[in-house]
C-alpha cells in the first residue's frame, strides 16, 4: 500500500548567476560608455537590457507558480533497501506552461529531475528507485524546484515545506540458513491430531449416542451408511525471539554489533511470521506479546525501528525467566552470538548456537 505525500511550497525566490554578474556588468559598461560619448543609441542598448532583467524576474516567477509536487512512497521502507518513489509535479496554470523545472532531493545522490516543459493543466510523474541507510526515525528530504527560464541570468527556487518522517524498519537478510541449523524448530511444524478444530482429521462409522451434527450425510447417502467426520488439531508453533540489548560500552565495534543484532532479529521476526508461527518479541525495554499475522509483525518491526540499546539494567536476569514459557527461545546477544533454544514443559530439550556474519546479506 502506498502513501500520497503533499507538499506545501513557499514563495519562489532567486539568486543571481554567474552569467547575470557578466550581463549587469556588460549593462553597466554599455551605459558609461553612453555617458561618456553622449551616444543616444548606447543608452538606448542599456535600457533595453535593463529592461530584458526585469522581464527576466517577472516570467520566472510565473514560470514556478502554481506547480504543486507530490511524493509517493511505500507504507514501510527497510534499512539498506532500495524502494520505490514517484514524484509528481503538476501545473495548475490554466493558460501558460511551465520550462525548464529541475525538482532536487528526490534521492540521496540529490541528483537533480529536470522537465523540459510542464503542459498547462497537467501532470508530470518521474519514477525512481533509492535507498534510506539507517533504521528508526528518518526525514524525508525536502524537494525543491529550481528554474533558470527564461534566459538563465537568474535562478529561481521553490522550497517545499516538507517535514514529513517515516519508520524505517531495520535492514532483513536470508536467515534460512540459520533456523535449519536447529533440529528444534525442524521439528516445530505442526503435528496434527485428532480434537476440536475446522481441519479434516478423517471419516468413520457413526457411534451410538454421538453429535448428529457431525454427520456427512452426503456421503454416507452414498454408502449406505452413516459416516461421521473428524477434525483436526493443529498445534501452536510458537517462537520467542530475545534480543540482548544492554551495552557494555559505547565503542564503535559496540554499536555496529548492536545494529547487526537488531538486524538479525528483524529477520527472525520477518521469517517466523511469514512461516505461521506465534511470535513474541523480548527486549529489556520492549515486549511484544505472542501473537501471529502481517500486523503483529509490523508491530515487531516498528518496536525494532526504534529501539535503543540500554547500558545498565538492574533487572537483566527477568529476559531469560520469561523466555522460559514452553516455546522455541532464540535469543540474539550484541556480542554476535546468536543461541537457539527448544523448550518443552519449560525444559530446554536441544541447544544450537552460531555467531553473526561478519557481513550481512
Amino acid at each position: 500500500m502506498n502513501s500520497l505525500q503533499k507538499t506545501a511550497l513557499s514563495r519562489p525566490f532567486k539568486t543571481m548567476t554567474w552569467e547575470a554578474v557578466g550581463f549587469f556588468a556588460l549593462t553597466a559598461a554599455i551605459f558609461l560608455a553612453g555617458f561618456n560619448s553622449g551616444n543616444n543609441l548606447l543608452y538606448l542598448i542599456a535600457a533595453v537590457m535593463l529592461g530584458g532583467a526585469i522581464v527576466s524576474i517577472i516570467a520566472g516567477r510565473i514560470n514556478l507558480a502554481h506547480l504543486d509536487v507530490c511524493r509517493q512512497v511505500p507504507s514501510y521502507l527497510f534499512a539498506g533497501h532500495p524502494f520505490s518513489i514517484t514524484v509528481e509535479i503538476a501545473n495548475r496554470k490554466r493558460f501558460l506552461d511551465s520550462f525548464g523545472v529541475e525538482v532536487e532531493g528526490i534521492n540521496e545522490a540529490h541528483e537533480p529531475v529536470f522537465f523540459l516543459s510542464i503542459g498547462r493543466r497537467s501532470v508530470r510523474l518521474y519514477d525512481t528507485r533509492t535507498a534510506v541507510p539507517k533504521r528508526g526515525l528518518q526525514t524525508l528530504p525536502p524537494l525543491t524546484l529550481r528554474s533558470q527560464f527564461p534566459w538563465g541570468i537568474f535562478t529561481f527556487s521553490k522550497k517545499a515545506a516538507d517535514s514529513r518522517e517515516v519508520i524505517v524498519y531495520p535492514h532483513i537478510r536470508d536467515v534460512r540458513e540459520m533456523t535449519s541449523g536447529s533440529g528444534f524448530l525442524r521439528d516445530e511444524y505442526p503435528r496434527h491430531a485428532k480434537g476440536a478444530g475446522s481441519g479434516l482429521y478423517g471419516v468413520r462409522e457413526y457411534r451410538h449416542g454421538e453429535d448428529s451434527a457431525n454427520i456427512n450425510w452426503k456421503l454416507s447417502a452414498k454408502l449406505d451408511r452413516l459416516i461421521v467426520r473428524e477434525t483436526e488439531r493443529e498445534e501452536e508453533r510458537r517462537v520467542c525471539i530475545v534480543l540482548d540489548n544492554l551495552l557494555q560500552d559505547n565503542s564503535e565495534r559496540a554499536v555496529e554489533l548492536f545494529e547487526k543484532a537488531v538486524s538479525t532479529v528483524a529477520s527472525l521476526v520477518w521469517h517466523f511470521c511469514r512461516s505461521g508461527y506465534w511470535v513474541k518479541l523480548l527486549t529489556h525495554t520492549v515486549v511484544v506479546g505472542y501473537d501471529q499475522g502481517l500486523d503483529h509483525m509490523h508491530r515487531m518491526l516498528i518496536a525494532l525501528a526504534l529501539i535503543q540499546s540500554v547500558t545498565a539494567d538492574p533487572e537483566k536476569h527477568s529476559l531469560e525467566r520469561e523466555a522460559l514459557d514452553g516455546a522455541t527461545c532464540i535469543s540474539v546477544r550484541c556480542d554476535g552470538e546468536v543461541h537457539i533454544t527448544g523448550q518443552r514443559n519449560g525444559v530446554a530439550a536441544r541447544k544450537f548456537s552460531q555467531r553473526i556474519e561478519a557481513e550481512d546479506a
